[in-house]
């Protein structure tokens, strides 16, 4: 695993309101059901973005989360360093060495490194928008029905 659960769960979130590109803000309840996430840690997680800059929210009647910009904007970058810190997958070796670098390599290093370039050059271009946008495809290919309306 890449990221940490909580990484993963905040992902799903924001790449939904991406999906759902609403006008107004949807309840925790909502997201955490489409982000396959547990109400309370998804709403300490919404919390945490919204400190972060990420999303925001409104009270009362109609409440929730929307994203604080639009979603071609944030790129999925944000949300893990956000939740996750830097990432740093070149400190990382694969089969879970100590040392394992161009010099002193594992087995699959070179798979490895070429995967690590691959994924950080990825999430630093992709937006949310994208990933919605690809979601979305992969739904409809498969013939799920249940893709979120846009408001």
């Amino acid at each position: 695993m890449i990221h940490s659960p909580t990484c993963q769960h905040a992902l799903r979130a924001l790449i939904y309101l991406a999906e759902r590109d609403a006008n107004r803000p949807v309840l925790v309840r909502e997201i955490a059901e489409a982000a396959g996430a547990p109400h309370p840690t998804l709403a300490k997680i919404l919390h945490s973005l919204r400190g972060r800059g990420l999303v925001r929210s409104t009270k009362g009647p109609g409440g929730g989360y929307q994203l604080a910009r639009p979603s071609d904007q944030m790129r999925v970058i944000e949300v893990i360093e956000a939740v996750d810190g830097p990432i740093d997958l070149e400190q990382v070796c694969v089969l879970g060495l100590d040392t394992c670098s161009d010099h002193a390599s594992c087995a699959l290093h070179d798979v490895w490194k070429l995967f690590r370039q691959n994924y950080a050059t990825t999430i630093s271009n992709m937006t949310l928008s994208r990933a919605a946008e690809v979601l979305k495809a992969k739904r409809l290919a498969r013939g799920v029905a249940n893709v979120p309306s846009k408001e």
